[in-house]
């Protein structure tokens, strides 16, 4: 629970416009964007310094400006630093995983 973000408590009341602006990022041609990793471009980026007395209609307002270009910048950067899988494979193996 120590890992837990300050706004954490204020998720269940978030959903509908995490949900929302979920919605408008996909109209927008941005994929299968899920609540979740709007929550997780939030509390990463934007809160990363949370405020000890905030107000929901804050958080709320936050949310539903997020821009699209700063969320696809945000999801680019954190792939960039997801572990790379192939590094364990040999050249031979990825040689016979692409073979056909």
């Amino acid at each position: 629970m120590a890992n837990q973000h300050l706004y954490q408590r204020f998720y269940p009341a978030l959903k509908p416009a995490l949900k929302s602006k979920a919605e408008e990022l996909n109209l927008l041609g941005l994929g299968a964007v899920k609540e979740v990793e709007i929550w997780m471009y939030l509390t990463r980026k934007k809160w990363k310094r949370p405020q000890e007395k905030i107000h929901l209609y804050e958080l709320v307002n936050d949310i539903l400006t997020i821009n699209s270009s700063q969320f696809m910048t945000f999801v680019t950067i954190e792939a960039y630093k997801a572990p790379n899988i192939w590094n364990d494979l040999s050249s031979e193996d990825l040689k016979e995983l692409l073979k056909d």
